[in-house]
């Protein structure tokens, strides 16, 4: 009997993969990650897993599937829910909570276990596809939702340390009226996020994994992946949000993107810490500050080979003949990727011959 189209793992799912749209991109580059982590969990493997160091720095060590998912349940006693929202967490919010790109449950039981946003990239990007492979490095776009649930994850972590975060974030977040007012918050974002780097000193210890990272290697800059292609990296809460501190500067005039990502999450946890609840809306939809709402901030492979540099990072642990094992069914032929026009130049040498 002929298999239909799966992907490894995701055994239960909210997503059909024997239909061809649970293969378009914006599922594909979800739920592929997602089946990997289920092969690397079956084999034991575990994902490196980037903790928070001090002064913008990382700690590279490993975490497995079971600890990130909190369970130790076979993959098939899952399910994987994807753009779901990760419904624990509404209990700090006054409004809705947005979609995390995956959220593992229980099967049976329905008892939702873990959050998990899920950020696939490519080694190595524009920035390093000229330096040595040591040096390659992915580039890391971070989005609204991303920086939401790294804030409501930190806001649980440290429920029981409400009156201390008060305490620290109060002296420059309570002089704030008008939080969308560029001028006002410029008055004050130095000393904001100075406390927000004390914060993120101070309880680090009770990170959490958030973002899972995995990589797809190519050689250089050609359209082939090399031999050890996958691998998956993890950021936990912390971590990511470490990031904010050491990517970007404004001027007295200009809040740069990880500024005023640095500013929201500041606010959520002050808002948090005073008010038991907060609402989202006015801080990650509002609090502009002359900057497009498409994106919190990202990083470039030059930085983020900083805080990823690891012997898995120059050769994944995965190999390019095990995609098989993870793709089933030929699901492969469901795939349609974009149309390109650049793409399709560079594949048209014949267009270029002179006769």
């Amino acid at each position: 009997m002929l298999q239909k189209p799966a992907l490894y793992g995701l055994i239960n799912s909210n997503r059909d993969f024997s239909s061809p749209y649970a293969w378009g991109k914006n599922q594909f580059n979800s739920s592929f990650p997602a089946a990997l982590a289920c092969y690397m969990r079956d084999k034991n493997i575990p994902a490196v897993f980037l903790r928070h160091g001090q002064n913008s720095n990382t700690v590279i060590s490993d975490i497995s599937f079971n600890d990130f998912w909190h369970t130790t349940l076979p993959n098939e006693k899952l399910f994987f829910s994807f753009e779901s929202r990760f419904t624990p967490y509404a209990t700090m919010t006054l409004d809705d909570i947005q979609p995390i790109d995956l959220v593992v449950s229980e099967n049976d039981s329905k008892r939702i276990l873990a959050p998990v946003e899920v950020k696939l990239t490519t080694i190595p990007d524009n920035t390093t596809v000229n330096e040595t492979e040591a040096n390659y490095g992915s580039e890391l776009v971070i989005r609204s939702p991303t920086m939401r649930y790294a804030a409501m994850g930190m806001g649980q972590s440290c429920a029981s340390f409400m009156t201390e975060v008060k305490d620290l974030f109060s002296p420059a977040c309570a002089k704030i009226r008008d939080w969308d007012n560029i001028v006002e918050v410029s008055k004050h974002r130095d000393n904001i996020i100075k406390a927000l780097d004390i914060f993120l000193n101070t309880y680090s210890k009770y990170e959490k994994p958030l973002l899972m990272q995995p990589l797809w290697k190519t050689k250089g800059k050609a359209p082939v992946l090399a031999d050890n292609c996958l691998d998956i990296f993890v950021w936990s809460d912390f971590a990511l949000c470490r990031l904010l501190l050491g990517s970007g500067n404004g001027d007295d005039e200009k809040i740069s993107r990880p500024q005023r990502a640095s500013l929201r999450l500041a606010r959520f946890l002050y808002e948090l810490s005073t008010k038991g609840k907060v609402y989202q809306k006015p801080i990650y939809d509002g609090m502009t500050f002359d900057n497009l709402n498409d994106k919190e901030f990202a990083i470039s492979g030059k930085k983020t080979n900083l805080h990823m540099r690891c012997d898995r990072l120059t050769k994944p642990i995965i190999k390019k003949e095990e995609i098989k094992e993870i793709i089933l069914g030929d699901g492969q032929k469901f795939l349609s990727p974009e149309r390109r026009f650049d793409a399709i130049i560079y594949y048209s040498n014949e267009l270029f011959n002179e006769l």
